[in-house]
Formats: C-alpha cells, structure tokens, sequence
C-alpha cells in the first residue's frame, strides 16, 4: 500500500514538473524571435556585419572560424567546459561500476582469430588507416583558420584513430595499448585550461580577455598575433575533445563484456 502511495506521488510530482516546464517554455517562447524569419537580427544586421567585416576584425579568413574564436569565444570556451564535464559526469558515474573480467593473453588471441575483425587483413587495414587519419586530424586544425575545420573536428579525429587501435584486434595482444581513464579526463582538463589561458595571456600586454591580437608574443602584426591566438583556441579545443572521447571510450569498454 504505501509503495502504490510512493509511486502515485512520483508520478504526480513528474507530471506537476512537465507541467510547470512546459508553461515555461511556452511563455518564454513567445519572447523569443521566431526561428528562419528574415527580420530577425541574426538575420539583418548581425549576419551582414560578420560578411562585411570578419577579416578586417580578426584577420581570419574564414568566417565560420572568426565566429566560434572571437566573435562569440565567451560561447566555444564555455562549450569546451560542458564537453569536459560530460566527460567527467560519464566517468564518475561509471566508474562505480564493476569491471568486467579480463581474459589471458592465450584466450584474447584465440578469442579474436575467432571475431568478425580478427584476420590479417583487417589488422593489415587498420594499421595503415590510423595514421592518415591522424595526419588528416592535424591537416583539419590547422586549416581550420584558413578553409573548413577547427578543434572540434580534430579532436573527433584524433580520438576516432586512437579508437580503432583499442578496439581493433592485435595478433600480439601484449602490443595492445590503452590509456588509463583518469589520464584521459586529465588530458580533456588540460586541453580547456590551455584554452582559458589564451584568453588570459592578452591581460598581461595590455588587452581584454580573448583579445587575441594583443598574446605577449613577438610577432610583424597584429594579424599574425591573432592567428596565433586562433591556432592556440583550436588546440586548447582539440584536447579537450579528444580527451573526453577517449574517457567515455576507455570506461565504457573496461566495464562491458561484449560476448552478449
């Protein structure tokens, strides 16, 4: 009886929750401008003003790029920091998990000549895939002030090719390399204070915050430095992002048996 009663008050209390959301939602919507009409600002003013201006502001040359790491670098920085909590959130919760027994070296061989990817073949292919994805992952932060990328696809990248060599199986399974979960969350943390540094270095040479073309670095131009600043945001990004892959991918993996 007072479990059936415990039930209907959750049940209430979820719905009179939904309920007041959504009555906030909807009076908080009608402030809001209405999403692809043309007389938004995003679509009069502030748009033109990033086409006309872009260049002349940050001197990158790519406009997508002189939005996430200057215009709006307050948003992409905050957004680094809510990837490394995600990432901290999944390992703190999973970590209370028991992992899974680990097989021999004699078992885990027999166990992958026996898989869909243990033959030579495979193994053969994936050798060769994850190093030119990691020499892409590097192609796309560094042209991500000049053309298409940035931090946030390299980081995938990166983490991606580290993925393959995890999961793939090895003929010599003392080869296999991991990375221990807390160096991952570690490495993510270090990629987001990398990036508030950036933002900081400017203070001490005069500047604001994020005023990437006053870093206290000897360079030609202000250009160059705000290059610079852009190059170091991408980076601070990519480690981060690639930390937090990796972490997920390492806790999930030490912590399920994928026999079922």
């Amino acid at each position: 009886m007072e479990e059936r009663k415990s039930r209907r008050r959750l049940a209430a209390g979820l719905l009179l929750v939904i309920l007041l959301v959504g009555i906030g939602a909807v009076r908080v919507g009608k402030f809001l401008p209405t999403v692809g009409a043309l007389d938004t600002p995003a679509n009069t003013n502030i748009s033109q003003y990033y086409i006309s201006n872009a260049v002349a502001d940050t001197h990158a040359h790519n406009i997508v790029t002189a939005v996430l790491a200057d215009y709006r670098g307050f948003d992409t920085l905050f957004e680094t920091c809510v990837m490394l909590l995600s990432g901290v959130a999944v390992w703190t919760i999973l970590s209370a998990k028991e992992k899974v027994e680990k097989r021999t070296d004699k078992e885990m061989i027999a166990y992958y000549r026996t898989s869909i990817f243990g033959s030579m073949l495979m193994d053969g292919a994936f050798r060769i895939v994850v190093p030119i994805i990691l020499i892409y992952g590097m192609y796309v932060l560094f042209h991500g002030e000049i053309s298409l990328g940035g931090g946030f696809q390299a980081g995938a990248l990166l983490a991606c090719a580290y993925m393959l060599n995890r999961i793939v199986p090895k003929f010599d399974v003392r080869r296999k390399q991991k990375a221990r979960e807390e160096l991952g969350i570690i490495t993510a943390g270090l990629g987001a204070f990398f990036f508030a540094l950036t933002g900081v270095l400017p203070m001490f040479n005069g500047g604001r915050f994020m005023e990437l073309g006053k870093l206290p670095f000897p360079a030609a131009s202000e250009a160059e430095l705000h290059a610079d600043g852009i190059l170091m945001v991408e980076i601070g990004v990519m480690i981060c992002v690639a930390g937090v892959i990796i972490t997920i991918l390492e806790v999930v993996l030490e912590r399920t048996d994928f026999d079922d």
